[in-house]
């Protein structure tokens, strides 16, 4: 795995109690029996009913209570696109049906072998299921501390989730969200962790890696449904953060069909 990918894998926590912190976003979404996190002095249970989202760095010890198998995604701050606000603290949340049928199938990957387009094309489906609790308003906050007025960073995202086809100028996008451009790109800068357009260059390769995933959709026509001007704007880009062409990018593989 290159350092910057994501990784999704399934772990089957200890009884004897254990801690560490790392240098990525981890989420744990709970599969089967339990798993009990300590987090800056508030204690976490992670089941089938409730999951847990880590910020890079944040020292957590955790033990498993009984025989558990759990989901964990790896997510490095470069890798799939989801705001930076969304990791600002430890916060639990509510596994609901529709998360969970994407989590079961998912719970026997450990020590299989899962090739690198297979944990992208994971992780962008999982980064959607995150976004969507953002926009449930949790477990991130939708106000930035010390601004004069809240920043809608969940009204926000999911519109360009809903329109990533789009092409939107910086001044059309602050106006719809009652901004003017310089005051909107610099929250935004600091809410979603990169200027605007980075952020939706990442979040159209994103959804490119669903797409591709699916098969039977041509690149021209994988880079129009994304929003990228032609296909070899589709092409530059997507090398320049995967280090291969789309052409070369090999198939997920069979999680894929265990995922939708």
């Amino acid at each position: 795995m290159h350092t910057a990918d994501p990784n999704v894998d399934t772990r089957c926590y200890e009884a004897e109690p254990a801690g560490h912190a790392h240098d990525f976003h981890q989420v744990v979404l709970g599969g089967e029996g339990g798993t009990e996190l300590e987090v800056e002095g508030h204690l976490h249970r992670v089941d089938a009913g409730a999951g847990l989202l880590i910020p890079a760095g944040t020292r957590h010890d955790y033990r498993g209570l009984g025989e558990n198998r759990q989901l964990v995604v790896d997510l490095p701050a470069d890798s799939v696109a989801l705001p930076a606000a969304l990791f600002e603290r430890t916060a639990g949340f509510v596994i609901d049906e529709r998360l969970r049928t994407r989590v079961r199938p998912l719970l026997g990957v450990q020590g299989r072998r899962v090739s690198r387009p297979a944990h992208w094309m994971l992780a962008a489906r999982f980064a959607d299921d995150l976004a969507q609790r953002l926009q449930d308003g949790s477990p991130a906050r939708d106000a930035r501390p010390g601004d004069a007025r809240r920043f809608p960073v969940a009204r926000i995202d999911a519109w360009l989730r809903a329109h990533v086809g789009e092409l939107p100028t910086l001044p059309a996008l602050a106006a719809r969200f009652g901004y003017g451009p310089r005051r909107f790109h610099d929250l935004f800068a600091e809410a979603f962790g990169c200027p605007p357009h980075r952020y939706l260059t990442r979040l159209r390769l994103d959804a490119a890696l669903t797409l591709m995933a699916e098969g039977g959709h041509a690149l021209s026509d994988v880079a129009a449904a994304t929003g990228f001007a032609d296909q070899s704007a589709f092409t530059r880009r997507f090398a320049q953060r995967f280090g291969v062409s789309p052409g070369r990018w090999p198939k997920a593989g069979a999680l894929e069909c265990v995922s939708r």
